[in-house]
């Protein structure tokens, strides 16, 4: 039985909202590198805080799970940098040797 990583990290990130975001929204920004290819703007938002939000390696899991890079799931996570989005050191240390 394969786990659906995508699933477990949307049904978190949704956890205090509802359903605002669905896996294709998480998938197509880990594959983009980027929540801009988010139409919905409150979708975009809550994926931008996925790394604040989820475990390293389920982010790493997901980006597996989408055909996505670490390289374009690091991007996205710059990207919440730029948005004054807090520093996550358990990320930056999980990629620091593979990018």
């Amino acid at each position: 039985m394969r786990t659906n990583h995508l699933g477990m990290a949307v049904a978190h990130l949704n956890a205090p909202f509802g359903k605002v975001v669905n896996t294709d929204h998480l998938r197509d920004a880990l594959r983009a590198g980027s929540v801009k290819v988010i139409r919905d703007s409150s979708a975009a938002a809550v994926v931008s805080y996925a790394f604040v939000e989820l475990d390293p390696r389920l982010i790493s899991l997901c980006a597996s799970e989408s055909g996505a890079d670490l390289r374009h799931a690091d991007m996205l996570y710059r990207e919440t940098l730029l948005q004054s989005l807090p520093r996550v050191p358990s990320w930056e240390k999980s990629v620091e040797c593979l990018l």
